[in-house]
C-alpha cells in the first residue's frame, strides 16, 4: 500500500465543467468513495468529485463525463479522481484494467510507470505491469521524465525489460486477459440516469486505512485532510504510538512540546535556585 499511497494524489484545485462533470454511470460489486475523511456507498447518478478516492472491485465501475467520455475501470483497484477547469478528467490508478472512450478534451490516466492521454481514442490501459492498447485514434505515452510518444491505432505497447516498446498488433495473452467486456464498445449510460441519489455514508476512515496515505509523499495533504478524525478517541489512540511521524497532528495532541520554554526553563540549575 505505500508504493501506492506514494503514487496516488496530486490534487487539484479547479472549477467544475457542466453539472456532471464526472458522473458514475455503472457501479457493480461495492465500489466506495472517500471524500474528505468518510466512506461513502458508490452508486449510479452520483457526481464524483476532485480529490475523490475510489475504490473499485471485485467488478466494474463506470464514469462519463460532461463532454462525452467514457472510462471503465473494472478489478481490484484505487483511483483518485482529478477535475480539470475545462472539463477535462484525470483518474490515477495503480492497479487494475480501465477503457477509455476519450472525447475532447483528453481523459489522463496516470499509472505507476506511464501516463497515457487520450482525446477522442479509444484506449485499454492494464496500470501493473504496463500494457496499452489502442483501438482508435491516437494516444499520448509518457514515461517518467521521459518524451512522450504517440500510440497510434492498432498498437500495443509494453515494458520490455526497462524499455517501453511497441507491437503492431495486442499478443494473445493481452487479449485473452482482457474483461469480457472490453471486447464490445462501452455503452452511453449517462442519458438514463433520471434522478440524483443521496450519499450514504458508510464509515469513518480507520487509521489503519489511512496510514499508507499517510506514509506517502503527500503525507502533509492527508494530515490536512485527515484532522478531524483526531476528535475520535479510537482514532487518537491508534495514532499515538507513532504521532511523532505527523507533525500537524503531533502539536495538536501534545502541545505541551511545542510550548515556548519559560525563563525559569532556560535557567541554568543554580540561577533556577
Amino acid at each position: 500500500m505505500k508504493h501506492i499511497a506514494a503514487l496516488l494524489l496530486s490534487l487539484l484545485v479547479a472549477a467544475h465543467a457542466g453539472a456532471q462533470p464526472a458522473l458514475v454511470t455503472l457501479a457493480e460489486g461495492a465500489p466506495k468513495v472517500l471524500r474528505g475523511a468518510t466512506w461513502y456507498k458508490l452508486v449510479p447518478g452520483i457526481a464524483l468529485e476532485d480529490a475523490d478516492i475510489v475504490t473499485v472491485g471485485p467488478r466494474q465501475l463506470q464514469v462519463e463525463t460532461a463532454t462525452g467520455s467514457i472510462v471503465n475501470v473494472t478489478g481490484d483497484a484505487t483511483i483518485v479522481v482529478s477535475l480539470g477547469k475545462d472539463g477535462g478528467l484525470a483518474l490515477t490508478m495503480p492497479a487494475g484494467f480501465a477503457k477509455v472512450a476519450a472525447k475532447m478534451p483528453p481523459v489522463r490516466l496516470r499509472t505507476p510507470q506511464v501516463d497515457v492521454m487520450a482525446g477522442d481514442a479509444i484506449v485499454v490501459v492494464h496500470a501493473d505491469p504496463v500494457e496499452v492498447f489502442v483501438e482508435a485514434g491516437t494516444a499520448r505515452i509518457t514515461e517518467a521524465a521521459g518524451t512522450p510518444r504517440d500510440a497510434k491505432r492498432g498498437e500495443y505497447w509494453a515494458k520490455s525489460g526497462s524499455t517501453l516498446a511497441s507491437k503492431p498488433l495486442a499478443p494473445k495473452a493481452f487479449v485473452d486477459s482482457l474483461p469480457r467486456n472490453y471486447i464490445d464498445p462501452l455503452p452511453a449510460l449517462a442519458s438514463r440516469i433520471k434522478s440524483k441519489p443521496a450519499l450514504v455514508a458508510d464509515h469513518d476512515i480507520t487509521f489503519a486505512e489511512a496510514e499508507p496515505w499517510l506514509a506517502g509523499k503527500d503525507r502533509a495533504v492527508f494530515e490536512k485532510r485527515f484532522v478531524a478524525r483526531l476528535r475520535d478517541p479510537v482514532f487518537r489512540k491508534a495514532v499515538a504510538p507513532t504521532v511523532a511521524r505527523y507533525p500537524m497532528w503531533d502539536r495538536i495532541l501534545n502541545p505541551e512540546k511545542y510550548a515556548p520554554k519559560t525563563d525559569e526553563s532556560k535557567a541554568t540549575p543554580k540561577e533556577a535556585k
